[in-house]
């Protein structure tokens, strides 16, 4: 009586080791995807998330922030907000 739980435990731990090593194997080989970066990201690889985010709210007549440092250089909310904080002249 005493061999078959030791038995039927030793048989119980190695495929509970095959099993578990295999899903967790499994679950190694697949590669994270990078993250998919949208229009705006690749257009200005340098801006950050709050440029990003007030660049597509220009672009969709959403609110914005009326500062140009919130948009990223050289978009076209950021023109905008340069030429209004300068007038008609650009000093940069």
């Amino acid at each position: 009586m005493m061999k078959r739980i030791v038995v039927l435990t030793a048989v119980s731990i190695v495929l509970g080791g095959l099993v578990g090593g295999a899903a967790t194997g499994e679950a190694r080989s697949h590669r994270k995807r990078p993250p998919d970066l949208d229009s705006y990201a690749q257009k200005y690889p340098y801006a950050s998330q709050r440029q990003l985010r007030n660049a597509r709210a220009y672009d969709r007549r959403e609110y914005f922030e009326q500062d140009s440092n919130a948009h990223p250089v050289g978009s076209r909310g950021w023109w905008e907000l340069k030429e209004r904080e300068n007038g008609d002249r650009f000093r940069f």
